[in-house]
């Protein structure tokens, strides 16, 4: 997988799922993965079908046609230590923001969901303590 760690953070600042989606989506357009109109895609894409997938988690991304404001493949991780509420009383602790096109969008959320349906490995995602303790638990 292909993490960077300079797009893994620890946020105790975001307090909704709106400011979680600007914050992954203005770090994936300051990497200069995606153009503008991705995050607006992001919030589409949210309000459509949602992307809390598992407790505790989201995945965050655009909607099928913004798959043409991708630059390159990037996933952008943050941690928000109180969570923020996403979904029907479900809190999200753990955000992935990602983009890819076509094949690559779609090995990101293969990749993610093999880590994630990993009890252990989750909870030890969950655990970091800080940006590079999260870098060091993706990337082992």
């Amino acid at each position: 997988m292909r993490f960077d760690r300079n797009l893994i953070f620890i946020n105790n600042e975001l307090s909704n799922k709106a400011e979680v989606i600007e914050f992954l989506g203005s770090q994936l357009v300051q990497s200069g993965a995606v153009h503008l109109d991705y995050v607006q895609a992001m919030h589409k894409r949210e309000q459509d079908i949602g992307t809390y997938i598992t407790e505790g988690v989201a995945i965050p991304h655009g909607t099928e046609a913004s798959r043409s404001l991708v630059r390159k493949a990037a996933i952008v991780v943050v941690k928000i230590p109180r969570g923020v509420e996403w979904i029907n009383g479900n809190k999200v602790y753990l955000a992935f923001g990602i983009a890819g096109s076509e094949e690559e969008h779609v090995d990101l959320l293969g990749e993610l969901a093999t880590i994630l349906m990993d009890a252990d490995q989750k909870e030890k995602l969950m655990a970091a303590e800080s940006e590079d303790d999260l870098f060091t638990r993706l990337t082992k």
